[in-house]
């Protein structure tokens, strides 16, 4: 077939180029002109400034110009960012209370057993027991009376205590601080040294460098004697739960299973001048407001010092109180010319709960490897106050 008389196809011609931007290049009638490239060095609006300074100025600086959103929006990242940056100053510094509290802890407890062995081989008691006067306690008699009458007369012996020396262990705790009256142990529980201010709140928020602390230091009741012969017939210690298991915080193992007392039955408490040996007696959970116990009188176990013969605070209100709420029964006889020991503590039950512990200090002849522990048997009706069995239910049974 002939296309001759077919229209004839010419080769496409590329399109012609553009000369580039620049003298004489060719620029459309409203085109904008081009952009000039942004300098290195010189920034010319906050829009286009960049790094850290920039940023800083774009969202924190407020300036005049500002729209009401943005210096709104700052006002807002300004607020958020002083917040937080308070939140992370409190919780460094209670991060490092617990390891400065932790550390002294550890730093106490190894001084003091340190210097304990130190003194293992030296005598650190020096007066014997109560002794009496080789010769009679009497005077030469008067004008008014003769020497069969003197005879006659009953005499007055008295007991005389020469002092005690200082236990090694102690005196080193005495130069850190002098209100130092002795160091309580349970093994595995507690060990702590145990001070005594002229109050009950001045330890709470102190440590035992007299630091301002939250963490607080073992104390006795500055009502309580703990001399080198005098002792105060119910010696009360007071500790803040801890989580970390200082102070008092490992107090709860008692508290959570009442078995635990078959393992650690035992308290140590040395003065500073002598070491005494406690077997527990009850442990128990009681409030500190008439409100949490329908009104009722409440069981002020800390205002038991020393027993009275008639009144509130008698051996006999003391023993029964503590007997009827503990959670087990050791067996162990008691007496009011026994010496207690009542470490308290802050529970978790209610607020402004208490846990206690009482012990008896081993008579005379009593050692802890040779006391009867056998007759330990879990109290099947222990008293808890009503709040207790508003959220728990039950009831206690008077017997």
């Amino acid at each position: 077939m002939s296309f001759a008389s077919e229209q004839s196809f010419e080769e496409p011609k590329a399109p012609p180029r553009r000369p580039a931007a620049g003298k004489g290049a060719y620029v459309p009638k409203h085109a904008a002109p081009p952009k000039k490239a942004a300098s290195v060095k010189g920034k010319s609006t906050k829009e286009e400034e960049k790094g850290f300074k920039a940023w800083l100025d774009r969202n924190f600086i407020i300036h005049g110009d500002d729209t009401r959103n943005e210096t709104s929006g700052k006002l807002v990242t300004i607020t958020a960012v002083i917040v937080m940056a308070v939140c992370l100053v409190i919780l460094g510094s209670y991060l490092y209370e617990i390891y400065e509290a932790k550390k002294n802890h550890d730093d106490l407890r190894s001084m003091y057993s340190q210097n304990s062995l130190n003194g293992a081989q030296t005598l650190v008691i020096t007066a014997a027991s109560a002794t009496e006067k080789d010769e009679p306690a009497y005077t030469v008699p008067s004008d008014n009376l003769t020497w069969e009458e003197v005879s006659e007369a009953q005499t007055v012996t008295e007991e005389v205590h020469e002092p005690r020396d200082i236990l090694p262990a102690a005196a080193g705790l005495l130069e850190i601080n002098p209100d130092t009256v002795g160091f309580v142990r349970i093994p595995g529980c507690v060990e702590e040294p145990v001070v005594k201010g002229s109050d009950n709140d001045f330890y709470l928020t102190h440590n035992f460098y007299g630091e301002k602390r939250s963490c607080g230091t073992c104390f006795a009741d500055y009502r309580n004697v703990v001399g080198d012969w005098e002792r105060t017939d119910n010696v009360t210690l007071y500790a803040h739960n801890q989580r970390d298991g200082t102070m008092f915080g490992n107090l709860d193992a008692y508290r959570w299973d009442y078995r635990y007392w078959q393992k650690n039955p035992f308290i140590y408490f040395n003065t500073n001048y002598s070491e005494d040996t406690y077997v527990i007696i009850s442990s128990f959970v009681t409030n500190i407001y008439p409100e949490h116990d329908d009104g009722r009188e409440v069981f002020d176990y800390q205002n038991f010092v020393n027993f009275e013969d008639e009144g509130q605070y008698t051996f006999d209100k003391f023993y029964s109180e503590i007997m009827k709420r503990s959670w087990f029964d050791t067996g162990i006889d008691c007496n009011a010319d026994d010496k207690y020991l009542t470490l308290s503590t802050c529970s978790t039950e209610w607020d402004d709960s208490r846990h206690v512990i009482v012990a008896r200090m081993l008579r005379p002849g009593e050692t802890a490897e040779g006391l009867d522990t056998t007759n330990f048997k879990k109290n099947e009706n222990p008293k808890w106050p009503a709040i207790y069995y508003k959220y728990n239910g039950g009831t206690y049974i008077e017997e």
